[in-house]
């Protein structure tokens, strides 16, 4: 009994030693949107969906990682991995609300913890204050210190335009401007990603690589994010 308490003590002590909380992950995220299948799902009505990431605890019974959806509340255990680049989620509980009609809060909580455990890749821009947590199979969630205004990113959408369309050498686009903190990303009609996600470092883009057919353009500045149709002639 005493070995497997000294065991179960040296075991503890190397966990706090090597478990290092980032001190830029901690406290609240507001989710903005989803990325799942190549389609982009804002949270319904602007709703305000927190996730508040506590300090890492050697308590394996502890929960750390606790927030809303749109529907029920969510608590689990969270920890760091691979020098701070990964967030494995190891535990994830719901509350059991019925919520009728509600398609969005199964989208979000099977990716957040599917099958109550998940790891994802995470990214903090702290100029934007955007957090990017990217899954295993490319499901993306996006989060903010502040509250999403579906009203804004709307107003941020109409402000963007893709000329000529259809298009057969370069696609040119106003509103938006061209820098390293704006990224974009190409879809064909299936929703596959054509061309990954790069910075935005001008204002237009030489599509004569495309096939002919039609596209969606992606473009994400400050946790807005609006996608145009255009046509490759």
């Amino acid at each position: 009994m005493k070995k497997l308490y000294t065991t179960f003590l040296i075991l503890l002590v190397s966990y706090t030693i090597n478990a290092q909380d980032d001190p830029d992950l901690l406290g609240q995220w507001f989710l903005h949107y989803i990325e799942s299948s190549g389609s982009t799902i804002y949270v319904p009505n602007g709703d305000a969906l927190p996730i508040t990431f506590s300090s890492l605890d050697p308590d394996p019974l502890a929960e750390n990682a606790v927030g809303l959806g749109t529907c029920n509340e969510f608590f689990g255990k969270y920890e760091l991995s691979n020098g701070n680049t990964s967030l494995d989620i190891v535990s994830l509980n719901q509350t059991l609300v019925m919520c009728n009609g509600d398609t969005f809060e199964p989208v979000y909580f099977g990716i957040l913890g599917n099958n109550g455990t998940n790891f994802f890749d995470y990214t903090i821009n702290l100029t934007d204050e955007t957090l990017t947590m990217i899954d295993l199979l490319g499901e993306k969630l996006v989060y903010g210190r502040q509250v999403l205004s579906i009203k804004d990113n709307d107003a941020f959408s109409n402000s963007i335009k893709v000329y000529p369309n259809p298009v057969q050498k370069e696609l040119s686009l106003t509103g938006i401007s061209a820098n390293s903190k704006t990224s974009f990303s190409i879809y064909n009609i299936t929703g596959n990603m054509i061309i990954s996600e790069r910075s935005l470092t001008q204002n237009t883009y030489d599509v004569t690589q495309l096939k002919v057919g039609v596209y969606f353009i992606k473009i994400t500045q400050k946790g807005k994010t609006a996608v145009k149709k255009f046509v490759k002639s």
